[in-house]
């Protein structure tokens, strides 16, 4: 009759590259020249820790919550 029908499904997993580590970040913003600067980080660091939150198995998660108490270290 009919040969059945199998749908192919293929899944593509878009990874985040790497974040960066603590010792990378802290280094980051002690070379920054101005507060505008090191406040250019912070945002653009904090943003990719949200978007890395939204995923379900973070691998980095350990990392980020590390990068997050340092930045609220920093007031």
């Amino acid at each position: 009759m009919f040969a059945p029908r199998y749908r192919v499904t293929t899944s593509v997993t878009m990874r985040m590259p790497t974040p960066m580590r603590l010792r990378d970040l802290i280094r980051q913003i002690r070379a920054a020249r101005t507060a505008a600067e090191e406040r250019a980080v912070i945002n653009k660091e904090c943003a990719y820790i949200r978007s890395t939150f939204r995923e379900e198995d973070s691998v980095w998660r350990c990392r980020n919550i590390a990068k997050l108490l340092y930045i609220h270290m920093l007031g």
